[in-house]
């Protein structure tokens, strides 16, 4: 009389093991992702606040007061939005990093940069330093130098302070 055969023990060991290593995969994908919507989403708010910059500075140059885009340099670019980010914590004086919420920006009254506080950082490589935040900065662009181009008005963007990389392949 034969008996119904069951798992052995070193079979269960590789199911849970198989099911383990799935595991690990799947959750460091999903890591991945994360990581990738966070910074596709850091990058499309800075693209609105640079067609907010560049619609401010159509706005001054068709009304004739180009003279007033040099205010525009180290200013607020949050102020130009009809509608702030839901993670914009607003404009504060020198702020401990520690304190505030990842994958949040507020406006430096020190300092007078845009800084966001990344959620995720595995693919982000930071300028060389202990600060763990993006700094970006509303800055103008230079003229061209040639004397024989024709002038131009130098223009309002946002740019970081420091170079940074985020590489999330």
């Amino acid at each position: 009389m034969s008996r119904p055969r069951g798992f052995t023990l070193i079979e269960l060991v590789v199911v849970i093991c198989v099911v383990a290593l799935l595991f690990g995969v799947a959750l460091d994908r999903l890591q991945r992702y994360q990581e990738l919507a966070e910074r596709v989403a850091m990058e499309q708010n800075l693209a609105v606040m640079n067609v907010a910059l560049t619609m401010k500075f159509a706005s001054l140059v068709t009304s004739g007061r180009a003279a007033l885009i040099e205010k525009e340099a180290g200013a607020n670019p949050i102020q130009l939005l009809a509608r702030v980010p839901e993670n914009y914590l607003g404009e504060l004086y020198a702020p401990d990093v520690s304190t505030l919420a990842g994958r949040s920006w507020f406006y430096d009254r020190q300092s007078g940069d845009l800084v966001y506080v990344p959620g995720l950082t595995r693919y982000l490589t930071f300028p060389a330093g202990p600060d763990r935040r993006l700094r970006f900065r509303v800055a103008l662009t230079e003229p061209n130098r040639d004397p024989d181009a024709p002038k131009e008005l130098r223009q309002p963007i946002i740019s970081p302070v420091a170079p940074f990389t985020w590489v999330v392949e």
